[in-house]
């Protein structure tokens, strides 16, 4: 056999052009063109005059946007492929930041971040990829970088801010004696203040060597403590995590509660672009349908009356349907039902309990009439939290000596209760409406746009957890990973025209 021979050794006479070896359709060159049509004005104000040179952001945002559609989000290993990958060389420009510039430039550019993730939004409108005909809302867990044993409760908390509070007098008292000491010493009077600054600095450089390791790592916990803190004031929170205050303990698909983020998504059905996106703190969904609303409407302008809204029920309130109605908006968002009821009225329906849609309502009398004839009043009525909704007890007035007892009740008090919703009238409206085969055909549109996104980030990128701490610091993380599906799915567009 004649193997093809290789040239090891051999130099190249004219060193070639990186694009010759990238191949033309590549998505690199999508994402070249589309950051050097951004506007970095004000960047180029901010580094205008005398100093060392900084990176042009366009070379960052271009490695950073890369990065996220291959899927490596550490920024040790962006500087890395930076290189030794041609792809990344070529969008660097042969520059190798430093993976410190690349994270920090990352975490301190929110405002640029998300206007990135905008102009994914417009280029896509231009292309005509956005109909807003339609949209899809749905919300996600993603875990936070932090350990679920680095926690401390609000009674600890305290006893740790006093513990710091007579650490730093101590430190306090400390620095002082330092200072007295460096007067004492020859020459230091005749410094200027910029030379007793660097003096200081480089003498606790020495003195912190000489340290306790444990006091060290109590002072670097300090920042974070305070933080704490500060978000057991805003946030009635039993519980707070020292590495990343700002997470909360949320339930996710699985059914583990862990320390994470709360990301929402808002998906234009026409080709799966993400027109809004935003990182919470909240357990659930149902104070999110207005912010995305109204980001929707920030990016893409006003939307048309009767554009239709798909929500699951984790977005289902009395709030959110009147805000959907007075937009003129066509939502569909079914009622809520908890899988522990569903399982328990199966097996009612099997026949072991009489089942609550056995029982017909008397509306002129407000009272419930069983299958034997027998009435059930109103008991009383409450407002339950969960559901965002006020529920009506009825019971009834003669299940004693009734025949099917037994069939209907297992209440010591030998009473059969019903609970019931009471809905607005567009809330009843809405659930007849999702009753309809056309309405469940619509709201089930969700499961080939919404829900592929969380899928493909989730599983294909490895997003499951985020690899920065802070609120603001993982939105921008999500707003970048937004912004990448954007690109690849304006690419494939191209591709296939």
């Amino acid at each position: 056999m004649v193997f093809i021979q290789s040239s090891k050794n051999q130099t190249w006479l004219l060193p070639p052009d990186i694009r010759e070896i990238i191949s033309s359709d590549h998505i690199c060159y999508l994402v070249d063109s589309f950051v050097e049509e951004l506007d970095f004005t004000d960047f180029e104000l901010r580094y205008a005059g005398a100093g060392h040179p900084a990176y042009h952001p366009r070379i960052l945002c271009k490695i950073l946007i890369q990065a996220m559609i291959d899927g490596i989000r550490s920024s040790r290993a962006i500087a890395r492929c930076a290189r030794e990958n041609v792809v990344y060389m070529y969008l660097a420009e042969k520059l190798i930041p430093d993976f410190r510039t690349i994270s920090d430039f990352r975490m301190n550019n929110g405002s640029l971040i998300r206007n990135i993730f905008k102009n994914t939004i417009y280029a896509a409108r231009e292309v005509g990829a956005v109909g807003l005909g339609q949209l899809s809302i749905d919300g996600s867990v993603v875990k936070a970088f932090a350990s679920n044993n680095s926690t401390v409760t609000k009674n600890e908390l305290g006893v740790i801010d006093d513990y710091i509070d007579q650490m730093l007098k101590e430190i306090t008292i400390t620095d002082e004696l330092e200072d007295k000491q460096l007067h004492q010493c020859r020459g230091y009077d005749q410094l200027d203040s910029t030379s007793k600054s660097r003096v200081k600095s480089i003498c606790k450089k020495y003195a912190d060597k000489f340290q306790n390791s444990e006091q060290k790592k109590n002072l670097r916990c300090i920042k974070n403590l305070k933080k704490a803190k500060d978000e057991s004031i805003i946030d009635n929170v039993e519980k707070f995590s020292l590495t990343d205050p700002e997470s909360r303990f949320i339930k996710n698909k699985k059914g583990r509660i862990e320390l994470g983020y709360n990301t929402q998504l808002t998906v234009d059905h026409k080709k799966g672009i993400i027109i809004a996106n935003d990182v919470c703190q909240d357990r659930n969904d149902v104070h999110q349908l207005k912010p995305q609303l109204e980001l929707v409407e920030q990016y893409c302008g006003q939307l048309k009356e009767s554009t239709k809204i798909c929500a699951d029920s984790g977005y289902m309130s009395e709030k959110n349907i009147q805000l959907l109605m007075q937009k003129n908006l066509d939502p569909y968002i079914p009622e809520r039902t908890d899988k522990n009821n569903i399982k328990k009225v199966q097996k009612r329906k099997n026949g072991s309990i009489i089942h609550a849609s056995f029982f017909t309502y008397d509306e002129q009398r407000d009272v419930y009439v069983c299958p034997e004839n027998q009435i059930l009043k109103l008991y009383y009525e409450f407002y339950d939290k969960r559901r965002s909704l006020t529920r009506r007890v009825y019971k009834g007035i003669s299940c004693r000596g009734c025949k099917s007892n037994q069939q209907c009740t297992n209440r010591k008090d030998k009473t059969r209760q019903l609970q019931v919703n009471c809905l607005s009238n567009d809330r009843k409206c809405l659930k007849e409406k999702m009753s309809t085969v056309e309405a469940q055909r619509i709201f089930e549109e969700r499961k080939y746009t919404v829900e592929p996104v969380i899928g493909n980030y989730k599983q294909n990128l490895k997003f499951r957890e985020f690899s920065t701490r802070g609120l603001n610091s993982v939105k921008n993380e999500f707003n970048l990973m937004c912004a990448a599906i954007n690109l690849k799915k304006l690419w494939l567009h191209k591709e296939c025209k």
